[in-house]
């Protein structure tokens, strides 16, 4: 007879990817053990193996469920908008308020796509390539909008993944600047240009002014 899940087992298990990709994020994937893992989530390796079969299957469920939040955040905002600025701008925010709330996970992302099984890793690169899609579209037609040549639409959306994909390397959201307002920064500075963002004055906070607000120490 199979064994009946408790109710809260999903629960449980979203609890074992947090704390795991914590560990990951800070440890690395190699270095961390499963019996690591069981300490960072204060459960015996038993329980652990409750919920995930192997260390390997907790990195699978761990990316494959940040991709999917990421890449079902895009789809509806590109179904539910027409206007290519305000796609833009939407899934900007988007992609960095889930950055924000999910900082390890992303650094986990970043840096351990390579122990994933063959199969596992080329799934999430393909759902990471449809994003990147949506981002290239969108950019052809503010481009289009524009009156642009183009023809470096390609080398555009990577310039703009590469400034916003390594956020997590100094920015706090507990910080001055929030994510929404970090992320229509970012769409400013991207279509318009330093100069004319520039010229808007921050909002900074007295207590923490500056990028000091945003950097740990």
């Amino acid at each position: 007879m199979a064994r009946t899940r408790s109710p809260d087992y999903d629960s449980i298990q979203e609890l074992i990817l947090e704390k795991t990709a914590e560990l990951f994020a800070s440890r690395g994937y190699v270095a961390s053990s499963i019996g690591d893992i069981a300490e960072a989530c204060e459960c015996s390796k038993s329980r652990l193996y409750h919920y995930f079969e192997s260390k390997e299957a907790i990195l699978i469920a761990m990316l494959s469920a940040h991709v999917d939040k990421l890449l079902h955040g895009a789809r509806e905002i590109v179904a539910q908008q027409s206007d290519p600025m305000e796609r833009f701008t939407q899934i900007t925010r988007y992609f960095m308020e889930i950055y924000a709330v999910s900082r390890a996970q992303h650094v986990v992302l970043l840096t351990c796509m390579e122990f994933l099984p063959d199969t596992n890793r080329l799934e999430i690169v393909d759902k990471q390539r449809e994003l990147v899609s949506y981002v290239r579209n969108i950019l052809k037609s503010i481009q289009a909008e524009a009156g642009g040549i183009g023809g470096t639409t390609d080398v555009d959306t990577m310039l703009f993944f590469g400034m916003i994909n390594w956020t997590y390397t100094w920015y706090r959201a507990e910080g001055a600047v929030q994510p929404h307002d970090l992320a229509d920064r970012c769409v400013r500075l991207f279509l318009e240009g330093y100069r004319t963002v520039s010229a808007v004055p921050a909002r900074e906070s007295k207590a923490a002014p500056g990028v000091k607000a945003l950097v740990s120490h």
